[in-house]
């Protein structure tokens, strides 16, 4: 007869063995293509597809990724303002109808050709994150990472069964709004940095939505292409240089720091490298950016180098 210690042990030991096998995002959310091919056979993994272009995806994609536009998880206000967070109807909705759970794990992916490419695969760890779905990481090097470590893929189409996710929080310390940058501007409460290129920063050059060019009074310089670094034509986020990257554009990274570009996009990847690869804890990304920024009346703009 078996004692009910002995059963106590057993079941305990059934809980360890089932838990030990529970798929674990790494804490710095980035995962290489030998750890995904490792765990694609996990039936917690979701990989998105987040390629800024959809044709992308039918062509070929990583074996049973689903796919996301990135106008799926933004949305367009006042007519031509684009960027901004979607309503948390439309991300029940996009989260419902890819089959995610509150026990999935999300892996997205972009085509990780250039220096920025990664900021869409951020900015949608960045949204999730928002509506309070914490389970996501970035493929590091995205899809030519993925080809160049000698990976299949297709261009199957993958079918899901909708899942009933629902928001149960939000998580809105990670959100500015323009009365949170007016205070950083007027009273130098938070660090405002702008994650765009050099030529949009001193105003030589601007985004076509943006009504006037230059950058935010006493805004600090850093492009969201200096996390990484490239290996042959593939970009990599730099796991290891973004205290670096703090301390050449004189980033403290003790004090708050609102993220900014022309759309929220850029900030968004600047705001995942800030946190999962830097340590900097605190920041916000300024969700309309430039472009509504720019539309409001009686702001200052600055032109010249920063």
């Amino acid at each position: 007869m078996i004692s009910r210690r002995v059963i106590g042990t057993l079941v305990a030991s059934s809980v360890l063995a089932v838990t030990s096998f529970a798929l674990d995002l790494p804490a710095n959310k980035l995962v290489d293509a030998e750890w995904l091919k490792a765990n694609m056979g996990d039936k917690s993994l979701v990989i998105v597809d987040i390629r800024s272009e959809g044709k992308l995806y039918k062509k070929a994609h990583i074996p049973g990724a689903i796919r996301w536009d990135v106008d799926d998880f933004r949305e367009t206000r006042f007519k031509d303002v684009v960027g901004y967070l979607p309503a948390p109807l439309s991300f029940t909705r996009l989260m419902n109808k890819s089959g995610i759970t509150k026990d999935s794990k999300v892996v997205f992916y972009s085509d990780g050709t250039e220096e920025g490419s990664y900021t869409i695969a951020g900015l949608g760890v960045y949204v999730a994150e928002y509506y309070g779905f914490d389970h996501t990481a970035i493929l590091n090097g995205g899809y030519a990472g993925w080809e160049k470590a000698g990976n299949s893929v297709d261009n199957n189409h993958v079918r899901v069964k909708k899942s009933d996710w629902e928001i149960t929080k939000m998580n809105t310390q990670n959100y500015a709004s323009i009365a949170n940058v007016d205070e950083a501007v007027e009273l130098k409460t938070s660090q405002l940095v702008d994650t765009r290129p050099a030529g949009q920063v001193n105003g030589t050059k601007k985004h076509p939505k943006v009504l006037r060019a230059g950058h935010l009074p006493g805004a600090k310089h850093l492009f969201v292409g200096n996390f990484t670094k490239a290996d042959g034509k593939v970009i990599y986020l730099d796991a290891t240089s973004a205290k670096a990257q703090f301390a050449k554009a004189n980033v403290d990274t003790k004090k708050p720091v609102i993220w900014y570009c022309n759309t929220s996009w850029y900030a968004s990847g600047a705001w995942f490298a800030g946190k999962y690869l830097g340590g900097l804890e605190g920041a916000k990304v300024y969700d309309g950016s430039m472009i509504e920024y720019s539309r409001t009346p009686k702001r200052k703009f600055v032109r010249g180098d920063i």
